[in-house]
């Protein structure tokens, strides 16, 4: 069963910037034009940021490719399926499309095997130049933003309605013992909850959010030690900003998110950023950037046949 854990009735936030009301990228367009075209005049808090604008042409050749398949493709879910997998998740990380199947290891195979072929078309050395020309290198973008001076060390939390199943209190409580509770700063996501935070903030004896307005980007360049999770892209950021990065998931949970399959590497490699370079440019690792990816039609084409390839080594394997 795929898992949609958010309750409508308990978010604070606009539908437009949760993927639970917004099931497709597409979707997304108009509330992306109008905040990036006229921010003071939008009544919207926020929506992704313009480069996803890029993704649009990726999504519908995917979603007409995946029609002549027998594998099931959905939007931004998580779930745990057995190894003949029955779905293909896809959603967005870093500006790019990533694809990845519903089981956990088979969606680490196919970055080990995307590793393996050893190639580079430069998605890194992309991201870094746009962060060099565009200052920034968000998920989301909001009309009204508020300075918030960083700490030493900055907590990003996911969603309040996934904070207690993928965060581990135990490992807040030794990052807060390690630099002191008032160098470490907690930032909220965007798509949240206050009541969740409010018991974090309570079982942890008192902590420093920062204000809901700042800039997510902001903080991690003004922060000299970043902890995430397997469900952000702030790993990935922190890395490319030179940042000392770790994460504090619970371990038992960290097989249920879209970006685990990245984000597992990125956490557990002595290199991250060559990995990161080296695996995206495969067809194998499902990441997709209609920019870096000259051929991105033959880079899904290719996917495609791939991962049906190593479903069908499972499909008798298990009763």
């Amino acid at each position: 069963m795929l898992k949609r854990l958010i309750k409508k009735e308990d978010c604070g936030c606009e539908d437009n910037l949760d993927s639970k009301y917004r099931r497709s990228i597409s979707s997304n367009i108009p509330e992306i034009i109008e905040v990036d075209s006229n921010p003071s005049k939008s009544k919207l808090r926020g929506a992704l940021t313009p480069k996803h604008l890029l993704l649009s042409d990726v999504e519908e050749y995917l979603l007409n490719r995946m029609r002549k398949e027998k594998i099931e493709l959905a939007y931004d879910v998580t779930a745990k399926e057995p190894f003949y997998f029955r779905t293909i998740n896809y959603t967005t990380f870093a500006g790019c499309i990533i694809l990845h199947p519903l089981n956990f290891e088979q969606s680490i195979r196919q970055m080990t095997d995307a590793y393996a072929e050893q190639k580079n078309v430069g998605h890194i050395d992309f991201f870094k130049k746009s962060i060099e020309e565009d200052k920034t290198f968000s998920k989301y973008t909001f009309t009204k933003v508020t300075d918030q001076k960083a700490k030493k060390a900055l907590v990003v939390l996911p969603g309040g309605n996934k904070l207690k199943k993928h965060c581990c209190v135990g490992k807040l409580e030794k990052i807060i013992s390690k630099h002191g509770v008032e160098n470490v700063l907690f930032k909220k996501h965007p798509v949240s909850y206050d009541k969740v935070y409010d018991e974090l903030d309570e079982y942890l004896g008192g902590i420093y959010y920062a204000d809901d307005n700042s800039n997510l980007f902001d903080l991690i360049k003004n922060s000299k030690y970043i902890y995430s999770t397997m469900i952000s892209e702030s790993a990935l950021i922190g890395f490319m900003l030179n940042k000392k990065v770790d994460h504090f998931d619970l371990l038992q949970n960290r097989d249920t998110t879209s970006y685990g399959h990245i984000n597992y590497f990125l956490y557990t490699t002595k290199d991250p950023l060559e990995w990161a370079q080296t695996c995206f440019a495969s067809h194998k690792s499902g990441v997709i950037h209609p920019i870096v990816d000259n051929n991105w039609q033959d880079k899904i084409d290719q996917y495609i046949d791939y991962i049906k390839e190593l479903r069908e080594y499972y499909k008798d394997a298990y009763v």
